[in-house]
């Protein structure tokens, strides 16, 4: 059989291993993959356990059915442990299937997920031309660029795979792959706008330049250092295809550095405009780069809410121990100007990094509530691997990757950082003096009323 009547046969079952703390925003990663598998013409399908009861049971009977070639995984730190199920279910199940890793955590830690002892092989970066390449090569591995594997008990790491130079040259992500109408259902990204906002989140640029030590150069290794942004022309044209088959209503940029190319972001806002898209929406902004005019322009375009990296209260946190390279005048500024110009604004929080007082803790509590914020995320510090937190602090780490929760779990255990039961109270104290605190009360009782609403609160109480 030729090598093109092999790779036009293989069946290819992409897994996205959520089984904790679903939520209504799915999984852009594996859907970009699976469109650019069809792209080329290869057979691709998608098991995404995000709403799947008993999700190991119902993935085992979908491989007997299936009799898949080739499974790909895709995994955030966290579910590092979840992935490597799936990976043994395959083995189990389907002894001849090949297993790959794919994600961010095997792409910065490649050797602790082939350690785990039950993958053929990761991928590293990108995937949307490796896995194609893997496929059409008849499964093999060596010699193809962005995959690593495991040889005679050692890594062999095959040359890097290029970045995607051209983002526009993407399809859209293959929606009809996913349960997209429950993921709208339980997408809450503008209910402090609106409650009950139908939308759903997309990415606009891939990369970030700045240096803080809880994301780099963990996002430098998976997306490189440069920014590259996707035209506004087809930003627009995919935000019309989602109204157009999906009806929402709103969406989320899901990109950290909407703010950093002003002429880019005009030309964006302009073709909304000119599209007369008539949808709301929503971006995360960094505090030091946020400035009233271009709010005003971005509201003109129907920016409704942003979101604020905050992280603490404590200058010294903010400057020794995240390199954030924002202050806490700049983010009471940005949090003050959008709210002055009629936006939502949501900050998040991190808690309990190495060296961080009780006091310090308290101390953003006390600003989360001061701040004329309308939603607050606080989350346990957690330094997800070799990132420069990480590898600073790797001497006071005692958990496991696959205990890795910033919601839950404290991954430390030293003198040097409070301790797990201690950030666990005062997390839950925070989120309760915020959203039962008098001043949002009547609205945190009025989210929760409605079906829709009822689940939503659910969703949020799994990660309290």
């Amino acid at each position: 059989m030729a090598v093109r009547e092999i790779w036009q046969v293989l069946k290819t079952l992409l897994v996205f291993p959520r089984f904790r703390y679903p939520s209504g925003d799915p999984p852009l990663g594996v859907a970009y993959l699976a469109a650019a598998m069809r792209e080329r013409g290869l057979d691709v399908e998608i098991f995404d356990a995000t709403f799947v009861r008993n999700p190991l049971e119902r993935l085992r009977e979908r491989l007997v059915r299936g009799l898949y070639d080739l499974v790909g995984v895709s995994a955030l730190t966290s579910m590092i442990g979840d992935a490597a199920d799936v990976a043994r279910v395959v083995r189990e199940s389907s002894p001849a299937t090949m297993v790959v890793a794919g994600g961010p955590h095997p792409t910065v830690a490649p050797e602790h997920t082939l350690s785990l002892g039950v993958f053929d092989a990761v991928m590293v970066g990108e995937g949307e031309e490796t896995l194609p390449q893997l496929v059409e090569s008849g499964l093999r591995l060596e010699d193809q660029p962005g995959i690593a594997y495991l040889a005679d008990g050692e890594m062999v790491r095959n040359d890097p795979a290029e970045v995607v130079a051209d983002l526009d040259a993407l399809p859209n992500p293959a929606w009809d792959l996913l349960e997209m109408d429950r993921y709208l259902g339980l997408w809450y990204q503008l209910d402090a706008v609106r409650y009950g906002v139908r939308g759903t989140s997309i990415m606009a640029s891939r990369g970030c330049p700045y240096r803080c030590t809880y994301c780099q150069p963990t996002l430098g290794t998976i997306f490189g250092r440069r920014v590259r942004r996707r035209s506004p022309q087809s930003l627009v044209a995919e935000a019309e295809e989602l109204k157009r088959r999906f009806g929402i209503e709103g969406l989320m940029w899901l990109d950290d550095t909407f703010l950093l190319d002003r002429a880019w972001m005009r030309e964006l806002c302009e073709a909304m405009i000119e599209a007369k898209l008539g949808l709301i929406w929503g971006c995360n902004v960094r505090a030091d780069v946020c400035d009233r005019e271009s709010l005003q322009i971005m509201q003109q375009a129907g920016l409704r809410m942003v979101h604020v990296g905050i992280e603490s209260a404590s200058q010294r946190v903010l400057d020794e121990i995240y390199d954030k390279g924002i202050t806490l005048e700049q983010v009471r500024e940005a949090v003050e100007m959008a709210s002055d110009l009629g936006l939502k604004v949501r900050g998040y929080f991190m808690l309990g990094a190495p060296t961080e007082t009780e006091e310090e803790v308290r101390a953003s509590v006390q600003l989360a509530n001061e701040l004329p914020l309308d939603d607050v995320t606080f989350s346990i510090t957690t330094p997800l691997p070799h990132t420069y937190l990480y590898d600073s602090t790797l001497d006071l780490i005692s958990a496991e990757f696959s205990h890795f929760d910033y919601y839950k779990s404290a991954v430390y255990d030293s003198d040097l950082v409070l301790p797990g039961q201690t950030l666990d109270r005062l997390k839950k104290l925070a989120y309760i003096k915020f959203y039962l605190g008098p001043k949002r009360l009547w609205r945190t009782i009025q989210s929760m009323l409605g079906i829709s609403g009822l689940r939503k609160a659910l969703l949020k109480i799994q990660r309290f």
